[in-house]
């Protein structure tokens, strides 16, 4: 992951990650077999990690509390693992062009990532929580290109994004989007 913040996916190279985790040159390849299956591998154990992040911020709740949940889960990630944040996103953002393997599991994410927030949306209209004039798959659209856009931003010029003023702004227009009138 050092490798790739530093010189993004292109550069990193499987003999470099051997080299840099102290073993011989030939291990990572021997290990994963491309430069493709490793960034794979890194995606799935980055995913896994941040599903239990999730789970542990958001747990039982729905609607609302849910989304709310989840805007500090991610701004709590992005601080508390910013350098791991850093790779999976440069990883991903360069993947659009290249990487097959890791596109298509980003694609499969982001559909789970809506599909999440659409139910949380869905379950707070149910329960007369949320504006039922909320269209459930519209605000997961909008609510994950907010996050995406906004780690885009931060890893472009990290010291021109507040992440913490951008989050509170966010969750703001949330409550108010959710506001029943």
């Amino acid at each position: 992951m050092q490798l790739i913040v530093e010189q993004g996916t292109h550069a990193t190279t499987l003999k470099a990650v051997g080299e840099r985790a102290g073993y011989s040159r030939g291990l990572a390849s021997s290990r994963f077999g491309s430069k493709d299956a490793l960034f794979g591998q890194l995606v799935l154990h980055f995913n896994t990690s941040w599903t239990q992040e999730l789970a542990n911020k958001v747990g039982t709740r729905g609607g609302v509390q849910a989304c709310l949940a989840a805007l500090c889960a991610v701004e709590d990630f992005l601080s508390s693992h910013s350098k791991y944040m850093q790779a999976m996103y440069i990883l991903w953002f360069e993947s659009i062009s290249t990487h097959n393997d890791v596109r298509d599991h980003l694609a499969a994410y982001h559909e789970i990532y809506r599909g999440d927030v659409a139910h949380w949306v869905e379950e707070g209209i149910a329960s007369g929580e949320i504006d039922a004039a909320v269209d459930a798959e519209c605000y997961a659209f909008g609510f994950c290109s907010f996050i995406f856009g906004t780690i885009y931003q931060w890893l472009v010029a990290p010291s021109n994004v507040d992440l913490p003023k951008q989050f509170e702004a966010f969750r703001r227009l949330t409550l108010k989007t959710f506001t029943i009138d």
